[in-house]
Formats: structure tokens, sequence, C-alpha cells
């Protein structure tokens, strides 16, 4: 004589097999929701780290003003769209032709100090003698190749300095847009120590990708 099955205190012969399988899926939906929610937990902490880290090496800078053009499109302002938004390494020492963004403090003659940061493109560094001949750049008595620049901006005749020696823990800074720029020209060498980042060249490779990120969720999604 056989023994009946038993499944749970119940006979196979009384027992729903439907019923068995639909306990049996319900039991497994909380598992793999669970399951599921454990890996987007452990995604979101890894993109969330990345993001940390990328921070403490880079920088995000909303460009504004003409002085880098046609490198760099500037807003007319902070709060208005326009501008390209690019980042900058804190930890790298910026070489010749760098895009670099520096601090500054500037005093104008009625005593208002104006504070922030400027993007400008370093050509030269301490000890280094630099000058400018009807817009051509000269470094150490060679002229410097400045492809990056759109001559038809520049008006020779405005674009003229006498050999300058840059101070030692210096940069010399100018904008790409000569005729439109405030730089070492009037304000002298930047000090080193005053140097906010260098902007990589994939940051500038993928400007336009970033810029309508940047666009898209502060000006177009909350606005600013």
């Amino acid at each position: 004589m056989g023994f009946p099955i038993i499944v749970n205190g119940f006979s196979a012969d009384s027992y729903n097999l439907k019923e068995v399988g639909g306990k049996l899926y319900a039991n497994k939906r909380p598992i793999l929701f669970g399951a599921l929610l454990n890996v987007a937990i452990f995604v979101l902490c890894i993109l969330l780290f990345i993001e940390v880290l990328f921070n403490v090496f880079f920088m995000g800078i909303y460009v504004v003003n003409i002085s880098m053009q046609p490198t760099l499109t500037g807003a007319v302002s902070e709060n208005i769209s326009g501008g390209d938004f690019i980042y900058v390494n804190k930890f790298v020492k910026p070489d010749y032709g760098d895009i670099v963004v520096v601090y500054r403090e500037a005093t104008s003659p009625d005593g208002y100090t104006e504070r922030g940061n400027i993007i400008k493109r370093a050509v030269a560094f301490g000890g280094d003698k630099v000058e400018m001949k009807h817009g051509i750049l000269y470094l150490n008595g060679k002229e410097v190749d400045e492809s990056y620049l759109d001559f038809s901006r520049i008006d020779p005749d405005k674009n003229n300095f006498s050999e300058h020696v840059v101070k030692e823990n210096c940069m010399f800074l100018l904008g790409d847009n000569r005729d439109n720029s405030t730089d070492s020209r009037e304000c002298g060498d930047y000090p080193m120590e005053d140097l906010v980042g260098v902007m990589p060249q994939w940051s500038y490779d993928i400007k336009g990708l970033t810029t309508a990120v940047y666009t898209f969720f502060n000006f177009t999604i909350f606005g600013k």
C-alpha cells in the first residue's frame, strides 16, 4: 500500500496544484524585487562615488564674456544662457597654449573690488620674454604659432606691446579675442597660486554636449 503525498499538511488529492504554483510564484516576486533593488542601490552608489571623485579633480566653469572667442563662446552674464560650459583640472600645471582659469581681484579707481574667476590662455611663464608686434606674438624672440586665433578679428594696430619678462612663479595670460580682452597686457602677470584649473582637451572636444546639458538643467528646467 502506498502512502499519500503530503504537501504543507495537505494530501495531494486535496491540494490544488495551480494554487501551489501561484503561491510559489508570489513568493518569488518579493525576492526578485529585492534583488533588483539591491542592484539599483549598488549602481547608484557607484555613480555617486564616481561623481564625488570627478568633482575632487575637476571643476565646472560657465564661460562669461567674449574674451575667448572664437575658441569659447561666452554669455553676457552668469544668469543668461548662451555661454559654453567646460571643465578644468584642478591638479595639473599649465603648459604653453593651455586655456586656464584663474582667480582675480581687481580694484577700480573708485575703490570697488571685483572678485571672481576669469578664463584666458597661458602664453608665457616665469622668466620668459614675451612681446607682440602688429598682432603677432613672440616668445623668447620666436614667433608663436597661434592657429587657434581668428586673425580677421584682430586689429594689428591695436595689438602691440614691447618685450616683457614674466615674473617667476607667474603666468602671462591673453584672451583669444585680442581686441576685446582685458588680460596681462593691462593687469600684468598672474601668480601661479591664483590658478584655479586647466582645461583638458577632452573638455573642449565635448563642450557641445556639456553645454547642452548645463543649459537644459540650469536655464530650461529650473531657470536661473
